[in-house]
C-alpha cells in the first residue's frame, strides 16, 4: 500500500519485482530448496493511493504503460 504515491515509483518497482517473482516461481517444479525455488509470495497486489485528480490521472497512465496487461 502506497499513500501518496504521486508518479507511483514504488508501487512500480514493486509491482515489477513480483511479476519477476512470479516467473521465477513457474519455472519451479519441485520446492527443494531456497537456492532452487522462491518461497510463496504473501503479497499478491500492489495498490497505489492519492488525491489529487491530475496525480490519479498520471498514476493510472503509469500502471497501463508499465503493466498493459492489468490495465
Amino acid at each position: 500500500l502506497e499513500l501518496g504515491a504521486g508518479t507511483g515509483l514504488a508501487s512500480l518497482v514493486l509491482g515489477k519485482v513480483l511479476e519477476q517473482i512470479r516467473r521465477m516461481d513457474r519455472q519451479c517444479t519441485e520446492p527443494v530448496s531456497f537456492d532452487t525455488c522462491q518461497v510463496p509470495l504473501l503479497v499478491d497486489t500492489v495498490f497505489a493511493t492519492d488525491f489529487h485528480p491530475s496525480i490519479l490521472a498520471n498514476l493510472r497512465f503509469n500502471f497501463a504503460v508499465n503493466f498493459p496487461a492489468a490495465s
